[in-house]
């Protein structure tokens, strides 16, 4: 997947973290809601990545910008739908769609 998002190894090593973090939360009370650059997630991958608070939000602002990282229903953060894969029956499904601008075609 990264030929297609063109991440540095850094910004795939983050995203991967924040991914990992996205699939296995599970809310402990009904009122819980996903979040996943909240400040104890975000401390999280500061510990396991060891960067630093102000490259961590310069790579989330840069996947918020990319539709890496979009806004649940409830205002918190999460991985975009179109990234998560869909494993059934031992297999993973992913699906690229690829949209071509008009003005970047070549006129040869």
């Amino acid at each position: 997947m990264n030929g297609v998002l063109q991440l540095s190894y850094r910004e795939a090593e983050i995203l991967s973290l924040l991914l990992k973090i996205d699939l296995e939360w599970k809310p402990i009370m009904p009122t819980d809601f996903k979040n996943i650059i909240s400040t104890d997630n975000r401390r999280k991958v500061m510990s396991e990545s060891r960067i630093n608070k102000n490259n961590l939000s310069k790579y989330i602002a840069m996947f918020k910008d990319k539709g890496l990282i979009v806004t649940n229903s409830f205002g918190g953060y999460e991985i975009s739908k179109r990234l998560l894969p869909d494993i059934s029956k031992g297999y993973i499904d992913i699906t690229f769609i690829l949209e071509i601008d008009e003005d970047q075609k070549s006129t040869e």
